[in-house]
């Protein structure tokens, strides 16, 4: 809630929403006899018709482990409507995950990962994560969206990016190349035993 800084002269509660959120105006008296604006912001709710969690897919296939020596790309399945992607989790299992290395694997991977997102017909590509510790250094928003567990048959390990804002992906029939989300598989990660990733997000 914030002031305009100027006299108001006529005092109404107005409502305004739009897809978003919910902005309520009104005008109160301030302690100074000034009448000011006051705005108040909420977070419109979803019906959950409209949330979505989809994964990566390549010819149908969410299996990220393949051998991307020839680059494979999994992208989430293009819409005729806008959407807002929230987060985008990558998750796997590998038989004694570490850090220096990737996964379980006994070295870094040479090319690395990539995931690009292009939204509003603007492009932005991740730094490669070659390592397990760059899924938490260079991926993930925070540390707490990283998770490793260690278990007696094989470990488990969640990564997620937590977007800071809405990602609007359009709708494919309003630019040229239509947006999209993808990820870039570029070296062979078919000894993991298993890693699929996923965005969750809303109609817009």
């Amino acid at each position: 809630m914030a002031d305009l800084d100027r006299d108001i002269e006529n005092s109404s509660n107005v409502c305004i929403t739009n897809e978003d959120e919910t902005l309520k105006v009104d005008v109160e008296l301030g302690q100074d006899g000034i009448k000011r604006l006051k705005v108040d912001t909420q977070t419109a709710p979803r019906p959950l018709s409209d949330l979505f969690n989809l994964n990566f897919l390549n010819n149908g296939s969410p299996d990220l482990n393949v051998n991307g020596g020839s680059v494979v790309i999994f992208d989430i399945p293009l819409s005729n409507n806008d959407r807002i992607i929230s987060s985008i989790s990558i998750y796997g299992r590998d038989n004694g995950i570490s850090f220096g290395k990737f996964l379980a694997l006994n070295q870094a991977l040479t090319n690395g990962i990539l995931f690009e997102i292009k939204s509003d017909d603007n492009t932005f590509t991740s730094q490669p994560l070659q390592t397990t510790d760059d899924f938490r250094n260079k991926f993930c928003t925070s540390p707490r969206d990283f998770v490793v567990n260690q278990f007696s048959s094989e470990d488990a390990f969640t990564a997620s990016f937590v977007s800071p804002s809405p990602i609007i992906i359009r709708g494919q029939n309003q630019f040229t190349t239509p947006d999209y989300v993808r990820i870039y598989i570029r070296d062979n990660l078919s000894s993991v035993n298993y890693l699929q990733a996923n965005v969750f997000g809303s109609a817009f």
